[in-house]
């Protein structure tokens, strides 16, 4: 059996592996969407692009309630720079990355 991680242990520096779009997000874009916010589906549409990836990213700060975030950039469709910052808050959507260890 393996063993889900908690984001509570991570430290900035920290690396880890996007391995699923969180389940409380996608219910919360849901929701969003049902109410009609067209921008609803963004947050997931990023977490699922690192996910598909398996991108590896690096805890950048933690914030006041203890829950970590890493900053991710990318390319929008207008050709232009975006960077976001995102926090773990999912147990099963991430997995510690090692350099060392293949995957």
């Amino acid at each position: 059996m393996k063993v889900v991680p908690d984001p509570r242990t991570l430290h900035v520096g920290d690396r880890i592996r996007i391995v699923a779009c969180p389940k409380a997000d996608v219910a919360q874009m849901a929701v969003a969407m049902r109410r009609g916010n067209p921008d609803a589906q963004f947050t997931v549409r990023i977490l699922q692009r690192l996910a598909d990836r398996r991108q590896v990213v690096c805890i950048d700060q933690i914030d006041e309630y203890g829950k970590p975030w890493f900053s991710y950039r990318f390319r929008n469709k207008r050709g232009r720079q975006e960077e976001h910052s995102l926090a773990v808050m999912d147990e099963a959507s991430w997995e510690m990355f090692d350099d060392h260890v293949s995957s």
